[in-house]
């Protein structure tokens, strides 16, 4: 997939807030309702300590209470105290309206801030 065409469209939008991960948890559901097309989800995480890696995969859902896997929706495990930045690409328009980021912490009690951002096309309204 590519992106084209962002230009003045293109939003940053925060779908997993930078801060603090020290264990496994789910993130708040964001709707994506007001986006089309495609966009850049990027993952940017800090090393975490010594064994620390972090798995951080997007999940979907209908209704902000049921989620699933997204396909193609994984960002690579970091390997262990290694910082990290990552881009997958994915058509919003393709997914249900809310999106969320899925972190699990393994190797003990992670120390590293990451977040993950959206850059999304808004929808065209006249």
């Amino acid at each position: 997939m590519t992106i084209q065409n962002l230009g003045s469209k293109g939003t940053a939008v925060d779908i997993l807030a930078n801060d603090v991960v020290a264990s496994t948890a789910n993130g708040s559901g964001v709707d994506l309702q007001g986006y089309e097309g495609e966009a850049a989800f990027i993952l940017s995480v800090e090393a975490g300590g010594s064994g620390i890696t972090y798995a951080v995969h997007l999940e979907e859902s209908a209704d902000n209470s049921t989620f699933t896997d997204i396909s193609g929706g994984s960002f690579t495990t970091t390997s262990a105290n290694t910082a990290a930045f990552e881009q997958i690409a994915l058509n919003i328009s393709d997914l249900k309206r809310y999106v969320r980021a899925v972190t699990t912490v393994a190797g003990g009690t992670g120390a590293g801030a990451l977040n993950v951002t959206a850059y999304a096309s808004k929808k065209y309204t006249t």
